[in-house]
């Protein structure tokens, strides 16, 4: 065997043994139709066209299976000699999109997948496909396309998308529209038309007074929400065009239901879909579907759930609302906004009114009583913190904004570092540490002007009861930085179970057991701000979360403290930075149950 024959070999043996962990299959000596594609998966973005394209030069493909997840795919083809064909021609010399060589195997027979989109779509979600023709597709980009490009309208750039409003504007921070407030940007009279369409088709009962205009680059999204139930009657209509886009929808366990929107389609939510279910799209370049949705007989008999890649295009999404003055007639109670709103809205009067008296009471006094046990519960620094600290310039100022105990000093030489903190006690600890502490509020820093060349803000900006005053929080920040330094900041995370358990759920044995469920009655506390049950699921953004001071002394009674948190909605942190000016967000990620947004000051 010669030497290239014999990397070739290892390749394909490794290759196999990872395919084997997977699925129950082997490799064959002698020819056989079936073939493992090495190097050549959804995972490494390759399509079904581009095997498709590849291979059909060489013989009849009869079926190509992508797997989730996976770097590798199956194909059969059409008879032995087109296999062998293909083995001979291509093992080891094929080139797609990655910089790896595609390999082939002779296996004995290909898996079996499920269907990824068996699941049930929520009751009153409806899909036009076609809703309008392609002619009116070009008119509506060229409409909307001139007012991005012009600045015409209500709206904004997010950081995941631009945004055009009409008739009145949708805040995204609490989902909802003010019917009292009209904007001067009227709906389009082209819109007018699609609305009279919708009504005369019996989709909706009647003409929206809300538009929003979302204009999607590829590699962009829309978290996770429900439209609250006040903002707006008991339907919306969401036009696709321009790109086709996979949308996902979460019913109220967190289970996914995928729904494949087409370019030119109307999307209907009405009833539960609209009510109870969340939708969002995941910020990527490109959706896995199964292979039926593109419309494309890529096989001689191909199968529904036989997936492939959709590459992304720039996206304008056109949804239709009607405002909506009075209470909600739904009748979802347990997800209604408007029932709960007596709560609710008495607590947001209450923060506004006492933001200042609600911090001292609930966060600054409560450091000084558990200073020494909070520190010792705080020794272990998170690694992408350090590795932002790491990343600084030598002999560059880091301001550590909220030190705690300061276990981000010292973690690094070469650095001028400086905690800051509200806390007397605190403070002690880090001086006793042998750093520098500086008794700062947030708002009011007391640092001159773009001195340092980083600042970390981890897990301190949350306990800031406004939205004007976390905002406020990152501009003093972001005046202390130089131009060009960067900033980290860290804040509590509302889903504690985006990627895996976060590490607060994981303390807490039954959630292990069974879905957490949500709390079966709501504690009021201090200034009525709901009461949070530790190590279970957070059921309100602005909450207290209790804090159990054990003492020493076995004679001593244990005491509570609550402190107050607002804990963060995907997407939410990223607004504020946006809001606040003057800065860039350059990352954002999700740590352990915390959003995380690195940024760059302009």
């Amino acid at each position: 065997m010669k030497k290239t024959d014999r990397k070739l070999h290892k390749k394909q043996v490794k290759a196999l043994n990872i395919v084997k962990k997977d699925y129950l299959i082997n490799s064959c000596e002698e020819a056989t139709r079936n073939l493992l594609v090495c190097n050549a998966g959804l995972m490494t973005g390759t399509s079904r066209e581009d095997l498709l394209q590849a291979l059909e030069k060489y013989g009849k493909v009869e079926n190509i299976i992508m797997m989730p997840r996976k770097s590798y795919s199956f194909v059969v083809m059409n008879c032995v000699e087109d296999s062998k064909r293909v083995m001979e021609e291509l093992n080891g010399n094929m080139f797609l999109d990655s910089n790896a060589p595609i390999f082939f195997l002779f296996i004995d027979q290909v898996p079996e997948i499920e269907d990824p989109w068996g699941t049930a779509t929520p009751p009153g979600l409806q899909v036009l496909p076609d809703f309008v023709s392609a002619e009116e597709e070009n008119c509506l980009l060229g409409i909307f396309s001139a007012m991005f490009e012009n600045e015409e309208g209500s709206g904004g750039d997010l950081k995941n998308r631009r945004v055009k409003h009409f008739g009145f504007e949708f805040d995204y921070s609490t989902n909802n529209i003010d019917a009292n407030k009209p904007i001067s940007s009227r709906i389009p009279d082209k819109c007018h038309d699609l609305m009279e369409r919708m009504v005369s088709m019996g989709l909706i009962p009647h003409v929206g007074d809300q538009l929003t205009a979302n204009l999607y680059s590829p590699g962009q999204g829309i978290p996770p929400h429900t439209d609250s139930h006040s903002c707006c009657t008991d339907w919306l209509c969401s036009l696709s065009l321009g790109s086709s886009i996979l949308m996902e929808l979460k019913d109220p366990q967190e289970e996914i239901c995928p729904v494949w929107l087409p370019s030119r389609s109307l999307l209907v939510l009405r009833e539960e879909a609209r009510y109870c279910w969340k939708h969002g799209i995941t910020p990527r370049h490109s959706d896995i579907i199964p292979s039926c949705l593109t419309g494309k007989r890529d096989a001689e008999q191909p199968r529904g759930n036989e997936l492939t890649l959709h590459k992304r295009e720039t996206r304008l999404s056109l949804t239709f609302r009607k405002s909506l003055k009075g209470e909600c007639e739904c009748k979802f109670r347990n997800f209604c906004d408007r029932k709960r709103s007596t709560v609710l809205d008495d607590l947001s009067e209450s923060l506004t009114l006492n933001a200042a008296t609600v911090e001292s009471r609930m966060v600054h006094q409560v450091y000084e009583e558990i200073a020494a046990h909070f520190s010792e519960t705080r020794h272990k620094p998170w690694p992408r913190v350090v590795d932002f600290v790491m990343s600084l310039p030598y002999g560059g100022v880091l301001l550590d904004v909220g030190c705690g105990n300061g276990k981000y000093l010292g973690v690094r030489d070469g650095l001028v570092e400086i905690g800051s903190d509200f806390s007397h006690n605190l403070l002690k600890i880090v001086r006793d540490r042998g750093f520098q502490g500086v008794r700062s509020d947030m708002l009011y820093l007391g640092f001159k002007d773009g001195i340092a060349c980083g600042i970390i803000c981890i897990a301190v900006l949350h306990h800031l009861s406004t939205p004007d005053r976390r905002i406020f929080a990152i501009q003093e920040m972001t005046r202390v930085l130089e131009k060009g330094g960067r900033l980290l900041i860290y804040v509590w995370a509302k889903d504690q179970k985006k990627e895996e358990m976060s590490s607060y759920l994981k303390q807490n044995k039954k959630n292990f057991k069974s879905k957490s469920a949500p709390e079966s009655s709501l504690q009021l506390g201090e200034f009525g701000l709901p009461v949070h049950k530790n190590r279970t699921d957070f059921q309100y953004q602005d909450l207290l979360v209790p804090w159990k001071l054990k003492s020493s002394d076995v004679s001593v009674e244990e005491k509570t403290f609550n402190r107050y948190y607002h804990v963060f909605q995907e997407g939410e942190l990223e607004d504020l930075i946006s809001a606040a000016g003057n800065l860039i967000v350059t990352e954002s990620y999700y740590d352990q149950g915390n959003w995380c947004c690195v940024c760059k000051k302009m």
